[in-house]
C-alpha cells in the first residue's frame, strides 16, 4: 500500500513537471497559421504573390521607375576626303618648315621649298578657277555689285556716284545749314574759307560764320563774334564745320581742319544718309 502511494506521487510529480514544460512552449496563433496557409495559397498565382509579399512597402510607397539606358551616341560623320588631304598638307608643310628652321641644311631647305612650291601651285590653280567662275556668274562678280576694277568702268562709276551725291547734297541744303567756326589769325582757316565758299555757292547751303576772336576773313566779312557758341559746339580746333538741321535743332560735326571740295562732298553726302526723314523734308 505504501509502495503504491509512493509510485502514484512520483507519477503525479512527473505529470506536473511535463505540464509546466508544455505551458512554457510557444504556441503559434491561429492567425499565423492562417497567414501561412494564405501564403501557400497565393503562391500559386505569381501576380498575387508579388503583391502580398510586398506588405512592408505600405500604402503610400512610391518607387522611381528604372532609368532608361543611355542611347549610344551616333558615330561622327566621316569628313570629306578633300578635308582630310588639306589638313594633312597643311601639317606636312608646317612640319617641313619647322625642321628647316631648326636645322637649315640643304636637304631640309630643299624639301620645304619643293613642298611649298607644290602648295603654291595648288593655290594658283584655285585662284584661276575662282576668276573663271566669277566671269561666268554675274552675281559673284564684285566689280558689278561694288566699285569696279576696270579703268573705264571706274570712270563711269565715279561719274554716277558724283551725280548721286550732288542730288543728295542739294536736297539736303534745302533743309539744313552749315556752321563755320574760325579765327581771324588762323592761316588754316584762311586756306579753308575759299573752299567752303565755293561749296556753299555750288550746292546752295546757308553758312553761319562764327569768329572766335571777333576778326573777319575776306570770304565771310559779316561773321558773327562768338557768344559762347564755340564752347557749346566743343570747337576745340579750327577751322571747324558743323551740319545743322533747324527743324530738329540737331547739330553734327562735319570735320576739323582744312578739307578739300571732295572731302566736303563725301562727308556731307554720308551724313545725309543718317539725317532723319523729317529733317530732310522741305
Amino acid at each position: 500500500m505504501r509502495a503504491t502511494l509512493s509510485t502514484t506521487c512520483r507519477t503525479a510529480r512527473i505529470a506536473a513537471a511535463l505540464l509546466v514544460m508544455a505551458s512554457a512552449l510557444p504556441i503559434a496563433p491561429s492567425w499565423a497559421q492562417g497567414a501561412s496557409d494564405d501564403t501557400k495559397a497565393v503562391a500559386a498565382d505569381p501576380e498575387d504573390a508579388a503583391y502580398w509579399l510586398r506588405n512592408r512597402e505600405g500604402w503610400f510607397w512610391y518607387r522611381d521607375p528604372p532609368l532608361a539606358a543611355p542611347r549610344p551616341a551616333p558615330p561622327a560623320p566621316k569628313p570629306p576626303r578633300e578635308l582630310v588631304e588639306f589638313e594633312a598638307m597643311q601639317k606636312r608643310l608646317e612640319d617641313l618648315k619647322r625642321v628647316a628652321v631648326m636645322n637649315p641644311t640643304d636637304t631640309n631647305l630643299t624639301a620645304y621649298m619643293r613642298y611649298q612650291r607644290m602648295v603654291m601651285n595648288k593655290s594658283e590653280h584655285f585662284a584661276e578657277r575662282w576668276q573663271r567662275l566669277v566671269w561666268t556668274v554675274p552675281d559673284l562678280d564684285y566689280g558689278l555689285s561694288g566699285r569696279p576694277t576696270n579703268a573705264m568702268a571706274i570712270n563711269v562709276f565715279d561719274e554716277q556716284q558724283r551725280d548721286r551725291q550732288t542730288q543728295t547734297i542739294k536736297s539736303l541744303a534745302a533743309t539744313h545749314g552749315l556752321i563755320f567756326v574760325f579765327r581771324g589769325d588762323c592761316p588754316h582757316c584762311h586756306r579753308f574759307a575759299p573752299i567752303l565758299k565755293r561749296f556753299e555757292e555750288e550746292f546752295g547751303f546757308t553758312v553761319l560764320a562764327i569768329s572766335m576772336d571777333g576778326r573777319a576773313i575776306p570770304e565771310y566779312p559779316n561773321a558773327r563774334p562768338d557768344n559762347g557758341m564755340a564752347a557749346r559746339l566743343n570747337a576745340t580746333a579750327v577751322p571747324a564745320l558743323y551740319l545743322t538741321a533747324p527743324a530738329t535743332r540737331q547739330i553734327v560735326p562735319v570735320g576739323f581742319g582744312v578739307m578739300s571740295m571732295t572731302d566736303l562732298v563725301e562727308r556731307i553726302a554720308s551724313l545725309a544718309q543718317d539725317a532723319p526723314a523729317s529733317a530732310r523734308q522741305p
